[in-house]
């Protein structure tokens, strides 16, 4: 019996283009909490680094710059079944609040556009990255 790749290679290439889901919940008007759920191939760093993305994307699309994390949490768990294999997920949230520019806390704040670089510009307009690459 013979089997066609092409199905096989096209499941791995989605799985891997879409890695990482993050949501973003505002909890005050310059507090939100980044969730980040990533697949296996990420890691747990690869869903930390998405999350911090994810945050400095935020801190922009709301106007500001500067902004500190309050709170950082890990957490990883196993999915699947007997049949199509387990594997283990991973999962980062942030709780983040945005620093006004000018104040006493913004001199030791993270900057926003330093954290996503020379082409924040285009990354913010893509949004939260979908893969750990």
């Amino acid at each position: 019996m013979r089997y066609s790749v092409l199905p096989i290679v096209f499941g791995l290439a989605i799985g891997v283009s879409a890695c990482t889901q993050t949501q973003i919940q505002p909890m005050s008007k310059d507090t939100f909490k980044v969730a980040t759920h990533a697949a296996p191939a990420c890691g747990p760093s690869g869903a930390r680094n998405v999350a911090f993305k994810s945050a400095a994307i935020e801190v922009i699309r709301k106007g500001g710059d500067k902004f500190v994390i309050l709170g950082d949490q890990t957490d990883s768990g196993v999915s699947g079944d007997i049949f199509t294999g387990f594997h283990q997920n991973y999962s980062q949230g942030m709780v983040v609040r945005m620093i006004a520019e000018g104040s006493a806390e913004a001199k030791s704040a993270l900057s926003a556009r330093e954290t996503l670089g020379a082409d924040w510009k285009n990354a913010v307009a893509k949004g939260a990255p979908t893969t750990c690459s």
